[in-house]
């Protein structure tokens, strides 16, 4: 078992190689552009990292607000905020949040982080919302909201967030503002999805209902 594991970890040193390899799955080492810039090790790591590890490498001097661009084949970037968002962990959105992360980062496409915690899901919307995120920003390139792009999304989220509109999450904490854009795709039920202060809401049907915890 000891042969085996310390074969494993020759493997992962070698492929960061002293700073020449990577860790990450779309590093290029021959981008070119003005925004190449190479990530430290504990920072590439961050991605990759389970809830329990996100503090150590935080710890160990990783990064929580890098842009990963052209080096890592994402001319527009993304932090690792933006990652956490996207695939919808909500844990690892919250230790980066409470470690320093800017909910409030847009990157060179016009893209809010708000728009990526839209994509990863009705949680990740509230969470982003309890530190800090602005709930009416505008994107600078786009002239979208969050309302805007969560009109465009429609229905979204995970089997036990089917029906819940984004737009009306948005709406229940405040949002009023909409943007020009992204284009919709098709016309919405009339009917309020979420609003937990009725009588009639079901509180029985996913972890979206419930009251959000203590950040």
């Amino acid at each position: 078992m000891k042969k085996r594991q310390d074969a494993i970890e020759e493997a992962y040193a070698a492929q960061w190689d002293e700073g020449k390899g990577s860790h990450h799955p779309d590093y290029n080492p021959q981008a070119k552009g003005k925004h190449v810039m190479k990530a430290s090790r504990e920072t590439e790591e961050l991605l990759q990292a389970i809830i329990k590890l996100i503090y150590k490498k935080i710890e160990e001097g990783a990064d929580v607000n890098f842009v990963f661009m052209e080096a890592y084949n994402a001319p527009n970037g993304y932090t690792p905020l933006m990652s956490a968002c996207h695939r919808g962990r909500v844990e690892a959105a919250k230790a980066l949040l409470r470690s320093g992360a800017d909910p409030n980062y847009e990157n060179d496409a016009g893209d809010l982080t708000l728009f990526w915690g839209i994509d990863g899901g009705i949680e990740l919307i509230k969470v982003l919302l309890q530190y800090g995120a602005d709930i009416d920003a505008t994107s600078s390139k786009k002239d979208w909201t969050p309302l805007s792009y969560a009109k465009a999304m429609g229905k979204y989220g995970l089997t036990s967030e089917k029906g819940i509109y984004p737009e009306d999450v948005l709406k229940y904490y405040g949002a009023t503002k909409y943007g020009k854009g992204p284009d919709c795709l098709g016309v919405r039920s009339p009917r309020e999805s979420f609003n937990p202060s009725k009588e009639t809401f079901s509180r029985d049907r996913g972890s979206y209902q419930k009251e959000p915890e203590h950040p």
